[in-house]
């Protein structure tokens, strides 16, 4: 859930929670008036002040950066934002005051455009998207694609802390074309402190345009110290506390997604049309060493968490997901008891479900990324080979026919990625004939 929370620390001590920034040459924090395109090294030590402060609706390009940061890394507060930012390496540096979070890779608030892609950060609270101001059209939505992150990072230096997401979104609705796609995030246990590595609150798509959250590779949602009992993180959530059908979190796609050593998986907890399907989810309930996880809880969960009324919470779903989760205390708990319904086609991976499974998750994620052509972070690549759907085409024939008599064959036919050029009708290997223009059809008359 994306409401932020305190936790109290005992006996463990957070002095490492910073990011290693490369040894160069920084300017001090930018703030930006005017649009255009920004590269640079940057840095700010004071956790009040942003590296980049973004004061302008102008189209701003952030590329090509290395930003270290006791605060927020990119901050734009004040409305409008139309961003690209591509191509940047960011880390949280040891705040400069007790009792304050990391500050986050970049906050947009009430955004109208905002593209974030092939980025690097590590020990930052991640990337924050609150409200949206968009016009509702492809043109103006929200791509975050190809990023990489280590160590979303919500503890204060001084112990205790807030909390964090690799994304975080409230109260961002009615994105059309919108697409949160092959990211990599590693959260390194006691070295990291995550709630929901992806939260969507109170945000949507749209019925005919959801967003589509796919392709995603999550591994580690921990408690902190990990061996503690206490968790309320996940891989994603989705949910949300609002009574209006219209307000609530809406309109998600997700699938292609692999979650791995997360403390609990993948839920829907609110709203209505979330569908989740074909994504990978598998945690052993171990740590490295091989010491036990405490706070482990279920693979998938789907239940009304704020007590919504049926035209608010509604039509959501699981289907065809691969799951192998282990509960804290050794069983198997691929589904949350009572709480996943509406789960459907679930695939159990075989027992035993060790860290070597885990390990081979992250040998397919490797595998998807060379298939498609795709190298996620700072300087990567991102030219997907294509893929080609084939055509669908149904045949509708009489069950039987009779010699010199006339039968009427009709299809119907649909590419999913193309056009229909003609289709073409066959008896065996023999073709009869095509039609080049629907609706398609063929008059043959059976000889002896």
């Amino acid at each position: 859930m994306l409401l932020v929370f305190l936790f109290q620390l005992l006996g463990v001590n957070p002095a490492q929670a910073q990011g290693q920034a490369p040894n160069v040459t920084y300017a001090g924090p930018l703030v930006i008036t005017r649009g255009g395109t920004y590269s640079g090294n940057y840095r700010s030590t004071d956790s009040n002040v942003p590296v980049i402060a973004i004061r302008t609706t102008e189209p701003v390009i952030i590329e090509n950066c290395i930003l270290a940061g006791a605060g927020d890394l990119i901050e734009a507060r004040t409305g409008g934002s139309s961003l690209i930012v591509r191509n940047n390496r960011g880390y949280g540096l040891t705040q400069s005051q007790d009792n304050t979070r990391h500050g986050s890779f970049i906050e947009v608030n009430t955004g109208k455009s905002v593209t974030i892609e092939h980025n690097y950060f590590e020990h930052t609270i991640g990337i924050l998207i609150y409200m949206w101001s968009g016009n509702g059209t492809a043109s103006q939505t929200l791509t975050i694609r190809y990023n990489q992150a280590k160590n979303i990072d919500g503890r204060y230096r001084n112990g205790g802390g807030t909390l964090a997401n690799f994304l975080g979104m409230n109260g961002a609705h009615g994105l059309v074309n919108s697409e949160i796609a092959w990211n990599q995030v590693i959260n390194e246990p006691n070295n990291s402190s995550v709630e929901d590595n992806i939260n969507l609150y109170n945000s949507s798509g749209t019925s005919s345009s959801p967003i589509r959250m796919h392709d995603n590779y999550i591994q580690g949602a921990y408690p902190y110290p990990a061996t503690s009992g206490t968790y309320a993180g996940s891989g994603i959530t989705l949910d949300g506390d609002d009574a209006a059908a219209n307000a609530v979190t809406a309109y998600v796609d997700g699938y292609g997604n692999q979650l791995v050593s997360t403390c609990a998986a993948m839920n829907i907890a609110g709203g209505h049309d979330n569908k989740f399907h074909d994504n990978r989810i598998v945690t052993s309930g171990l740590l490295p060493d091989g010491s036990r996880l405490q706070a482990n809880y279920a693979g998938l969960g789907l239940w009304n968490g704020y007590g919504q009324p049926s035209n608010v919470f509604f039509n959501n779903s699981f289907d065809n997901n691969t799951v192998g989760f282990v509960h804290s205390d050794g069983s198997r708990l691929d589904l949350s008891p009572g709480a996943c319904g509406p789960c459907y086609n679930t695939i159990a991976l075989p027992n035993p479900v060790t860290l070597q499974t885990e390990q081979n998750e992250w040998t397919i994620w490797q595998q998807k990324l060379q298939q498609n052509g795709i190298t996620v972070g700072a300087g990567g690549s991102s030219n997907p080979t294509p893929t080609n759907t084939p055509p669908t085409v149904t045949l509708t024939a009489p069950t039987s026919g009779t010699v010199g008599t006339a039968l009427n064959l009709t299809a119907t036919a649909a590419d999913a990625d193309g056009t229909v050029t003609k289709v073409e009708f066959f008896n065996g290997a023999t073709k009869l004939g095509e039609d080049t223009s629907a609706p398609y059809a063929l008059s043959f008359t059976p000889t002896a």
